[in-house]
């Protein structure tokens, strides 16, 4: 496997989990446990608070990473590529749930986007984007991951 096909194959775990559905195990994740998956299982109201005070919040996350594939992606296209002109990540606050669905369709175009990155010539330092976006990407989706694990723990044991 070559190392763009490694990177697609690391960045599709990371997005989807890995290929083989609930009982498979990949490098980042375990089956069904992708980015996509565990951002969507978020509702508007677990996605907009943080996991402590402090912290940020699961739709900030969600919002870095997506800013950081685009830019990835920018940066496999064009080496000069500058950041986009929007607001930081940590200072987000969706008004609504309808908002929140619309970063989440954003997220997934921005996998979309950089997984067609890196179909592109990569150059060393394009390489060393891809691999730190990819591992990027994975270390939030994991902290995402054991966020919902807790807060569906203590649904369990809220006492009815």
């Amino acid at each position: 496997m070559s190392t763009p096909e490694l990177l697609r194959e690391g960045l599709r775990e990371v997005l989807y989990g890995p290929d083989g559905g609930p009982l498979a195990v990949g490098l980042f994740s375990v089956g069904e446990a992708g980015l996509l998956r565990t951002v969507h299982a978020l509702s508007f109201a677990q996605a907009s608070a943080p996991a402590a005070a402090g912290r940020p919040t699961p739709a900030q996350i969600t919002v870095h990473i997506r800013q950081s594939l685009e830019l990835a992606a920018a940066q496999l296209a064009d080496p000069y590529a500058l950041s986009p002109d929007e607001q930081d990540a940590w200072n987000v606050r969706f008004a609504t749930p309808q908002a929140w669905r619309l970063e989440l369709v954003a997220l997934a175009r921005a996998g979309q986007h950089f997984y067609e990155a890196l179909y592109l010539p990569l150059s060393p330092d394009g390489l060393r984007i891809a691999f730190g976006a990819v591992t990027h990407a994975a270390y939030h989706a994991g902290a995402l991951r054991f966020h919902l694990a807790n807060m569906e723990v203590e649904q369990r044991e809220k006492p009815v």
